[in-house]
């Protein structure tokens, strides 16, 4: 025993253990997927391609994925969308173009919904009618890797490829943020394709900028330019990747350990200039925040709202149609960096005047879900 060595600080400390517990769950959920496998299964082994698409929050996937939805590939794909919080915001998003969408919440999927994941894979494996293919969306939070490896467990699964998305606008800051540059850099490490996303939103310089700091730091990686999420489906569908993933080793990232997410439901229909002000006002260390809002100027349709960074939006969305108009919104920050109870009162005080009148308690304004 070395005397010398210098004792952990108390935050070395509790990364470490947060690090040995997100190995174990890892570890679960490999030793999950084999236990839940049949012996037989409807489909071939390796003839169900996996495309799966990564990047860091906000990096623009689901766009990507609703592009390629509606292009006229000619193939049946099942899409499976995993997000990080109870409320699967970008499943909604993509099931208004596909039927075929099956939501994994609730983490990321090569950690807490390994269950899920591998159920669904599953399930997709014994159907009477095979897909042409399967594409997953990852969570902003996820390593594409630790996916890979949950999938592989499924004999009828072959990994075609993985895509990771960079935002353009945010990337050389996410690389150097201690809190997101080894998760940042793992997605990108892990791809077979990298897709630099809104270009657009740069000036020449900042685009040359961009580009170099991929080149200089990926040099090995392929590197497409998407403009609202619009590349071409056979650059994501028949990547025909040759890599053993079974063999990578894996990096694991205590990612779950340094993130909260808070999600929020509500059916009554919320005022437009008070959600202005409340979104205005949350806080700038706020990595990402999205929602599917019942705004009361415009019952007849969806509005999503959108947040990376210290950049948010409004656009209108589809009509409700079937679906009961609500608001389902979902902010992620780094841990305790979310205010509970100012952003629950801060969102119940956005009801239109004629909800606040009727009820002018908190209990009909929703709940708040903490991760």
């Amino acid at each position: 025993m070395n005397l010398s060595q210098k004792k952990p600080t108390a935050d070395e400390a509790a990364d470490m253990l947060a690090a040995a517990l997100d190995a174990r769950q890892s570890l679960m959920g490999l030793m999950f997927a084999a236990r839940k496998m049949p012996q037989d299964l409807r489909a071939a082994d390796r003839s169900l391609p996996l495309t799966i698409i990564g990047g860091f929050l906000g990096a623009g996937k689901t766009t990507v994925l609703n592009q390629l939805l509606v292009k006229p590939h000619g193939r049946r794909l099942v899409v499976l969308v995993n997000d990080f919080g109870n409320i699967n915001i970008d499943a909604a998003l993509v099931s208004s173009r596909t039927e075929d969408v099956i939501g994994l919440t609730n983490g990321c999927a090569c950690c807490n919904v390994s269950g899920d994941l591998t159920r669904a894979l599953i399930d997709i494996a014994q159907q009477d009618e095979a897909p042409d293919a399967i594409v997953l969306e990852a969570s902003g939070l996820a390593e594409p890797g630790g996916i890979a490896q949950i999938a592989l467990m499924n004999p009828t699964i072959r990994v075609d490829g993985m895509v990771s998305l960079v935002d353009a606008v945010t990337m050389q800051e996410q690389a150097k943020d201690p809190l997101t540059k080894a998760l940042f850099r793992n997605q990108l490490a892990a791809a077979d394709l990298l897709v630099l996303s809104k270009v657009d939103l740069l000036d020449e310089i900042k685009k040359k900028q961009a580009r170099d700091w991929i080149a200089a730091e990926f040099p090995d990686k392929p590197v497409i330019e998407a403009v609202n999420g619009d590349v071409p489906e056979q650059a994501i569908l028949g990547i025909a990747s040759t890599r053993e993933m079974r063999a990578e080793s894996q990096v694991s990232y205590d990612h779950d350990h340094h993130f909260d997410s808070l999600s929020f439901t509500v059916d009554e229909a919320l005022d437009r200039e008070r959600l202005h002000k409340l979104f205005e006002s949350l806080p700038e260390s706020l990595l990402r925040a999205k929602g599917v809002l019942n705004l009361g100027e415009e019952p007849e349709r969806q509005t999503i709202y959108q947040r990376v960074g210290a950049r948010w939006s409004y656009t209108t969305g589809d009509p409700w149609g079937k679906t009961s108009p609500h608001s389902s919104i979902v902010l992620i920050g780094p841990a305790k960096s979310l205010d509970q109870p100012a952003l629950q009162a801060g969102l119940e005080a956005c009801r239109t005047s004629e909800d606040r009148a009727s009820d002018p308690g908190s209990e009909k304004a929703g709940k708040f879900i903490k991760e």
